[in-house]
């Protein structure tokens, strides 16, 4: 059977192949169910997935994700390419989370509370040892921050082909350029997926839709709460100073003047900014079903602000032109947690989606989903991403 075509029935039907997509097929057939067809519109990662800025840190409040967060740092690290060949390209440079206010550090301090309880290497320095650890960034103002060696980032594309190589490896089965249109429980209990290019019978349906999930869903009858909202990152021209260096800086994760995050990207500057003081939703009614790869024109009236700000922390930055803009859609859930676990009121009907970090949580996520799924049971407290 070639890869697009379609089977006429399988135990598990994935609709959507991003990195939740991938990741749980992934998992599903480490935990022994091969029988799994992950269905794709156009291409794998091509909805948020490839356009993602690929950062993972340990830094978290939720015991839950920390435990996630821990496994996808080693699986990222570690395992994914040995097992599969697929380079995932991992940087494990580190990160710096800045702290200026005393609100701002007893984050720090219940966040490195939860990381030491899980085993994770980190430690609220000042700064003195910041700016041994970053001497390009402007401190004015620091209190602390709170330094996470072990994180880093990884190429989001290459990350979920990985996932989706392990995953057919074992027997799943992927097929692209095949757009689902309807999915409904029949009196026996099974569901019946319709595509494009015919209809395919399961026992267990899973929405793994990213910006598309709320629509799934409604062909179930089910309202997720999810809506897409932008993102933008940029990168800058190639930095001098950056050419002299033979390591890797860490990230820096400003919240409060960057409102995001300023990175390396090779020898160029990242700098990442999420809308939070004025946020956009696009595709509130309905996501365009023929959008693929789609980013939005960059927005920089609405960014200024911080932009402005990232220059001012990092002088270096401040002459240099922009090489690249990436303005596009994330699905965001109202509580900002991802909606993991089976959908109320549907009987194996599973939500794998809601994901506004999906990189950084989802191989975590999804193998805890696959054991709920196959075994009864995740291995984690799994209440706060109940969809």
């Amino acid at each position: 059977m070639s890869e697009r075509a379609l089977p006429s029935a399988a135990r598990v039907v994935i609709i959507g192949g991003g990195i939740m997509g991938c990741g749980l097929a992934y998992h599903l057939a480490h935990e022994g169910w091969a029988d799994v067809v992950l269905l794709e519109k156009a291409e794998l990662t091509s909805g948020s997935t490839w356009h993602a800025a690929g950062q993972i840190t340990h830094s978290t409040s939720s015991h839950a994700l920390g435990k996630c967060v821990g496994y996808n740092i080693d699986l990222y690290s570690k395992v994914l390419e040995a097992e599969t060949g697929q380079s995932v390209t991992w940087h494990g440079c580190g990160s710096l989370r800045l702290a200026y206010t005393y609100d701002e550090l007893d984050w720090l301090h219940q966040t490195i509370s939860v990381g030491k309880g899980l085993g994770f290497p980190m430690e609220i320095v000042g700064p003195e040892r910041i700016r041994e650890l970053h001497p390009f960034y402007n401190l004015d103002g620091v209190m602390a921050a709170l330094h996470t060696p072990d994180d880093g980032h990884v190429d989001p594309a290459g990350a979920a082909f990985a996932l989706a190589k392990g995953a057919r490896q074992l027997g799943v089965k992927i097929v692209r350029r095949c757009r689902a249109t309807n999915a409904t429980q029949q009196r026996n209990g099974e569901w019946l997926v319709e595509t494009e290019q015919g209809d395919i019978a399961c026992e267990h349906v899973v929405n793994a839709g990213g910006t598309y999930a709320r629509q799934v869903a409604l062909w179930s009858g089910y309202d997720l709460p999810a809506t897409s909202m932008t993102h933008h990152y940029l990168i800058t021209d190639t930095v001098p100073e950056f050419e002299a260096l033979d390591k890797e800086l860490p990230v820096v994760r400003d919240d409060r003047l960057v409102s995001g995050y300023i990175r390396m990207e090779q020898k160029k500057g990242l700098i990442g900014i999420y809308e939070k003081a004025n946020p956009n939703t696009v595709w509130e009614d309905h996501c365009p079903w023929d959008a693929e790869n789609e980013l939005f024109e960059p927005d920089y009236d609405r960014i200024m602000p911080w932009l402005e700000n990232a220059m001012d922390r990092m002088p270096i930055l401040a002459e240099l032109g922009i090489a690249r803009e990436v303005h596009g859609a994330i699905s965001h859930p109202p509580d900002g947690n991802p909606l993991i676990g089976p959908a109320p009121g549907l009987k194996n009907y599973w939500c794998c989606c809601g994901t506004q970090i999906g990189i950084g949580w989802g191989p975590g996520l999804t193998r805890e989903l696959a054991r709920w799924m196959v075994h009864g049971a995740a291995d984690i407290n799994m209440r706060e991403f109940d969809p």
